[in-house]
């Protein structure tokens, strides 16, 4: 198990750090990733414990190559559940042959999820650009220099072939200060308010303690650096991936958590027990493995080797794996908080769609949590109505605070099934309920000024993180759907143009962003998977053309 997470950091650090990166450094990163977390799962399955709390050795090629080797066959079968949980969505099929399986993919693929990456990517490579060089700026050059010093002083070969460092507190609130710019751009970084708890603890202080290993893992990287240019004969394969007593990482932890947290708003500071849960939450040991248990689950961030060690891998220490890993973590250990955390959120989301279309459109007017009742009996409700005088045009928005399901075909599927159901039924019974009510109704029901007489009524769907599938199900010319990002975009767009800004505008685009031309996935080549006895090939549907 230890070879393998070596062997993931080694390909993490060449992968993240090339100039260019190709489809087969993408192709086998993707096969390395899943396998190795598969064989995590399969040797504490296998150990109730393992014979030594820790172990640090140099890298072997004659043991790497055997482990590789494993980690393609577990990566290749990781695989195949991955494409058999894309055939769920997509018309393909499996054909069992006498001396293997035949996976068939549809002729075409589409990429539903693909202007929402694009769009999302581009916002977050800038918002790590502004933070970054306002954060470099904010230290200045001269003690950068002083870091950079600071760096090559404290790290020393450790036992003539690994690494050891020092400490010092203007490392750690540099890295610190880095750490917290990256996790703000996480996905999922803003699913719960910072007050919200589980198991007793605050969200704010999971998070912190997410900040903590990330930066722990940035001036890791940092110190491997210093090292190799301070000693050139070091192999960096040998330094990437350490273990650390597990009492002296939950002391550090719980010193960074009340140092850096009495900086945020209303920090509760956290006792030894506290560590240790939030320890438990964030790591990966014998009684939490069904974290891995799909195929795409995220990286986790700390590895209980034993009682007494832990493993840092340096691949989950970063920003979308470590915040994914403890949504996921959360919810698993704390089932009943995570659902009343759920349910709670609706009412933030709201005042955030407020507070982004105060500068754009600062007339407008809400009204929140509205029931629609038929016959005496509640339709159906309304998360939010946005009302524009000047126009009288009213929109109808139903909110959905989502969490992020990263690589994880299974869950996008059933979450955007669900999410399509629910949408579908509200659409359905809304419009129902609006076609029959007077004007009166509508007025009196969404609590109308005066100057709006005869309202023009929209509805608008609005995700948290992904709407993409929703393109099956909203239309009309009076409904749209976007993700947060996309409603950013549009309200930018507003500000931009020459044209007043309305709310019939802001539709018009959030359309345009929502429902683009649709892409598909380049044509799979034809390929074939062998591990032991199981075999498999994936080819894709030759597209029929009209002769």
């Amino acid at each position: 198990m230890r070879i393998a997470i070596n062997e993931l950091d080694l390909e993490f650090d060449q992968m993240f750090s090339a100039e260019t990166v190709d489809d087969s450094d993408h192709e086998r990163w993707y096969i390395m990733r899943i396998g190795v977390l598969r064989l995590i799962k399969l040797a504490m399955q296998a150990h109730p414990q393992f014979e030594a709390p820790t172990l640090t050795f140099q890298r072997n090629l004659a043991y790497s190559f055997q482990v590789l080797s494993l980690i393609r066959r577990a990566g290749a079968i990781e695989h195949g559940r991955r494409v058999g949980q894309i055939l769920l969505a997509n018309s393909g099929r499996i054909e069992r042959l006498p001396d293997h399986f035949r996976i068939i993919l549809p002729p075409n693929l589409p990429d539903l999820e693909l202007h929402e990456r694009d769009l999302d990517r581009h916002h977050v490579v800038r918002d790590h650009e502004m933070f970054a060089n306002g954060f470099e700026a904010f230290v200045g050059k001269k003690r950068k220099d002083e870091i950079k010093n600071l760096l090559a002083e404290l790290v020393y070969p450790f036992h003539g072939h690994f690494i050891g460092y020092g400490a010092d507190p203007m490392l750690d609130f540099y890295f610190f200060g880095h750490a917290y710019n990256e996790i703000q751009l996480a996905k999922g970084f803003d699913t719960f308010h910072f007050s919200t708890t589980f198991g007793g603890i605050t969200f704010s202080n999971y998070k912190l303690a997410a900040m903590f290993i990330m930066s722990v893992g940035m001036k890791h990287r940092a110190f491997v650096s210093a090292l190799i240019a301070k000693e050139p004969t070091i192999r960096i394969e040998d330094i990437l991936t350490v273990s650390v007593e597990t009492k002296n990482f939950l002391e550090s932890m719980k010193e960074f958590i009340n140092e850096f947290g009495q900086h945020f708003e209303k920090h509760v500071p956290v006792t030894d027990d506290n560590v240790r849960t939030i320890f438990d939450v964030l790591s990966i040991s014998r009684k939490n493995l069904t974290l891995l248990d799909r195929p795409g689950a995220p990286t986790p961030p700390l590895i209980q080797c034993s009682d007494d060690h832990v493993i840092r891998p340096l691949a989950g220490a970063i920003r979308d794996e470590v915040m994914l890993f403890l949504l996921n973590s959360l919810q698993h250990s704390f089932p009943k908080d995570y659902d009343r955390a759920q349910q709670a959120r609706e009412g933030v989301m709201q005042r955030a769609v407020e507070r982004a279309l105060r500068g754009a459109l600062p007339d407008l007017e809400y009204r929140g949590n509205i029931k629609l009742r038929h016959s005496g009996k509640v339709a159906t409700d309304i998360d939010l109505v946005i009302i524009e005088p000047s126009t009288a045009r009213i929109i109808l928005v139903q909110l959905k605070h989502q969490d992020p399901y990263g690589s994880d075909f299974a869950s996008m599927l059933a979450r955007t099934g669900r999410l399509n159901q629910q949408v579908r039924d509200w659409l359905h019974k809304v419009r129902s309920w609006v076609g029959a009510a007077s004007t009166s109704e509508l007025r009196a029901s969404f609590r109308l000024p005066p100057s709006v007489t005869n309202p023009a009524v929209s509805f608008l769907v609005l995700t948290r993180h992904y709407a993409h599938s929703l393109r099956l199900v909203v239309d009309g010319t009076d409904a749209a759907f976007s993700n947060w990002t996309q409603l950013i975009t549009a309200i930018a767009r507003l500000q931009e143009s020459n044209f007043p800004p309305t709310l019939e505008r802001l539709i018009k685009e959030l359309k345009t962003l929502s429902v683009p031309d649709e892409q598909y996935y380049l044509p799979e080549p034809r390929s074939d998977w062998t591990t032991g006895r199981l075999r498999f090939t994936i080819e894709q549907e030759h597209l029929e053309t009209e002769s």
